[in-house]
């Protein structure tokens, strides 16, 4: 294979967007690649431990992300490292039943955990919650924009003065938005600068399995003397609640909330939908969390998508052409998560192919994702879309009228019918009265450099972009 530089870490990447951030960080960051080829990836991990639960439910998880930035799928070997097994750390969790836990001693970053849970840690408590935290998602990495600046000015604010802004805070998006990103940012500021303060920042999976937990132990006063105590309680992916959580569980976190509340502690919570459409919460739950600030993150505009490309290349110590930033743009719109994926994938696949980043690489590398994309939208899709949009007929589309009123409309649509399908600049023609290719080459110029100058297109371009991916 061409050189492995940056291999490993990019399937790291692409795994952390396919598990949730309390898996990847129990489970993966004490895993190295000991080699890679085409037809084998053997992986180094502290223990047997290890060895067995990794076998057993990430295998398939692996071989997807090593196929997605390297082309292969190769088999996956798991060696146990030559370490001494006192200097591995197991994670704090149970594997299985029938396996005994094996707790993580706290790490001096760990003295924001109540001395009750460091005294006698337990197989579901959170002993070490920080090592779980990304340490790239902090709020000098978090590009903010118009789809976002709500968001961000509040968790700007809470981070100074916690308990003080906005009580609670309740961020809610579409996956891969940011979410996240912001409700660590929140605590890595809070870690550095507010020392004092007892934190604790997890997932409502990690929340409803410590209460299992406590109920099965008959450990219900100290999982409050845990839950109740804390200055700042972030909790991601809140609407979980209302999935996987029994009557008695949303009863416990209804006055975990209260106490907090009442005691002035702040409280952070994200969710992929607004409080009103938790319809399986109480109603009581629900209002409480629109006591506070409820703030929403759209999907980046275009010109915010360009924005998080630079950012992500550039933490990867890259410059890429704007041509292909602004391929990307176009055709990943979809969410954060996806546009970092695909700056992982474009600079990983350049160091295997041994090949300089441009637009055709980019093409190559985003192959899949550009052909899912053309495959679902046709041409019919976009001149309904645009004719619907702008209150215009197909006819008027395929005449020879200039006027404004029809000529723009017209640009817009050769411009989505170029970037969303895989037609050509002749066959784009032929569909606009038998134009000349060189007529919907400047048709396309014209409309990227409005979106850029004129916000009504960009809006237009985009509102339209994502009906058309929404609808098809």
């Amino acid at each position: 294979m061409a050189s492995q530089d940056g291999v490993w870490p990019a399937i790291l990447q692409e795994i952390q967007r396919n598990v949730s951030s309390h898996q990847f960080g129990t489970w993966f960051r004490n895993v190295e690649m000991a080699e890679l080829s085409a037809d084998a990836l053997k992986l180094r991990v502290p223990s047997t431990f290890y060895h067995d639960w990794l076998r057993r439910h990430y295998v398939e998880t692996i071989q997807r992300a090593v196929l997605a930035v390297t082309g292969n799928s190769p088999m996956v070997e798991f060696v146990v490292s030559d370490t001494p097994p006192s200097a591995a750390v197991e994670p704090a969790v149970a594997p299985e039943p029938s396996e005994p836990a094996r707790p993580t001693a706290p790490s001096p970053r760990a003295s924001h955990v109540s001395s009750v849970m460091r005294a006698e840690p337990r197989r579901y408590y959170p002993v070490d919650w920080t090592a779980r935290m990304n340490k790239q998602l902090v709020f000098e990495t978090f590009v903010s924009g118009a789809s976002n600046a709500v968001a961000h000015a509040a968790a700007l604010a809470i981070a100074q003065n916690p308990g003080q802004a906005y009580n609670p805070f309740f961020l809610h998006g579409g996956v891969g938005l940011g979410k996240t990103h912001l409700i660590q940012a929140i605590t890595h500021s809070l870690l550095a600068h507010r020392p004092e303060l007892e934190l604790l920042y997890l997932t409502c999976e990690d929340f409803m399995n410590h209460f299992i937990a406590s109920v099965q132990n008959n450990e219900r006063d100290r999982f409050r003397a845990v839950y109740r105590t804390k200055d700042v309680l972030l909790i991601d992916d809140i609407h979980f609640l209302c999935k996987g959580a029994r009557e008695v569980t949303q009863e416990e976190f209804f006055h975990t909330f209260n106490t907090l509340y009442n005691a002035g502690k702040q409280i952070v919570l994200s969710s992929d939908c607004p409080p009103q459409e938790l319809t399986k919460l109480e109603e009581r739950l629900v209002s409480r969390f629109k006591w506070g600030l409820v703030a929403r993150i759209d999907p980046p505009s275009y010109e915010e998508r360009l924005a998080i490309l630079r950012k992500k290349a550039q933490l990867r110590g890259r410059v890429l052409p704007d041509e292909v930033l602004h391929f990307i743009a176009e055709n990943v719109d979809t969410s954060v998560r996806d546009l970092e994926g695909a700056i992982i994938k474009v600079i990983a696949f350049s160091s295997l192919m041994n090949r300089p980043v441009d637009v055709s690489l980019t093409r190559d590398a985003l192959r899949d994702t550009v052909q899912r994309v053309a495959s679902a939208i046709t041409v019919d899709d976009i001149i309904r879309a645009v004719t619907a949009h702008f209150q215009i007929k197909m006819s008027d589309l395929q005449s020879r009228r200039r006027s404004q009123s029809v000529a723009q409309p017209r640009q817009i649509a050769m411009y989505l019918i170029r970037t969303l399908t895989r037609h050509s600049l002749e066959e784009i023609g032929g569909y606009f009265g038998g134009r000349d290719h060189t007529t919907v080459m400047h048709a396309c110029d014209r409309i990227k450099t409005l979106i850029s100058q004129d916000p009504s297109i960009a809006a237009a371009i985009e509102h339209l972009t994502a009906t058309l991916r929404r609808t098809t």
